[in-house]
C-alpha cells in the first residue's frame, strides 16, 4: 500500500467541499490514515513550497509560457515587476504561501495502491480552468491560474497532493508540524 499527501486548501473549506472531497477519495477505495483540520503557519507552508532556484524557474517558466500563450505577455513585467523565470517563480511561491496560510486547512494522509497517481487524478490538473469534469477541481474549483497572476495573488485551486517525488517528504513534514 501506498501513502501520498494532500490537503483541502482554505477555499475549500470556506465554501464547505471537505465532506464532498473526502467522499471522493473514500469512493475511489482510498483510506485516510491522518486528517486534521487547523490552521497551517507560514513556517510549515514554506517547508512545504519548494525554494530550489531549479522549481521557482520551472514555475516561471510556465507562467510566462501561459501568459503568452493567452496573449498576456505584456501584462507579465507589469505583473511581476520581472521578466526573469527565476524571480517570477518566487513571487508565486510567496503567494502559495500566503494563500495556504489565509484561513484553515483540512491535512490528511491517504493510503491506497498506486495512492499518489490516483488522488492526483482524482484532484484534476492544477489549473481549474484545464481540469476535466469529473474531477475535484473540474467539478468544484472556480478560478484558474490566469486570474490569480491578473489579481496578483495564487490561484484557488481547491486542493494540493503530493507527487511522487514529494510524498515522503510532506507526509514527513506534516507529522512533525501539524498533525
Amino acid at each position: 500500500m501506498e501513502r501520498t499527501f494532500s490537503f483541502i486548501k482554505p477555499d475549500g473549506v470556506e465554501r464547505k467541499l471537505v465532506g464532498k472531497i473526502i467522499a471522493r477519495f473514500e469512493d475511489a477505495g482510498l483510506k485516510i490514515v491522518k486528517l486534521k483540520m487547523g490552521r497551517i503557519s507560514k513556517e510549515l507552508a514554506a517547508q512545504l513550497y519548494a525554494d530550489t532556484k531549479e522549481q521557482l524557474e520551472g514555475m516561471g517558466k510556465k507562467t510566462f509560457e501561459s501568459m503568452t500563450k493567452a496573449g498576456y505577455q505584456d501584462k507579465i513585467k507589469e505583473i511581476f515587476g520581472t521578466e526573469d523565470p527565476y524571480l517570477i517563480g518566487k513571487q508565486i511561491r510567496e503567494w502559495n504561501i500566503e494563500y495556504a496560510t489565509s484561513g484553515d486547512v483540512v491535512a490528511m494522509v491517504l493510503e491506497g495502491e498506486n495512492a499518489v497517481k490516483r488522488v492526483r487524478e482524482i484532484i484534476g490538473k492544477t489549473d481549474p480552468a484545464l481540469a476535466d469534469k469529473g474531477t475535484i477541481r473540474g467539478d468544484f474549483a472556480n478560478d484558474s491560474i490566469l486570474n490569480g497572476n491578473m489579481q496578483r495573488r495564487a490561484c484557488r485551486n481547491i486542493i494540493h497532493a503530493s507527487d511522487g517525488d514529494s510524498a515522503p517528504r510532506e507526509i514527513e513534514l506534516f507529522e512533525k508540524n501539524f498533525f
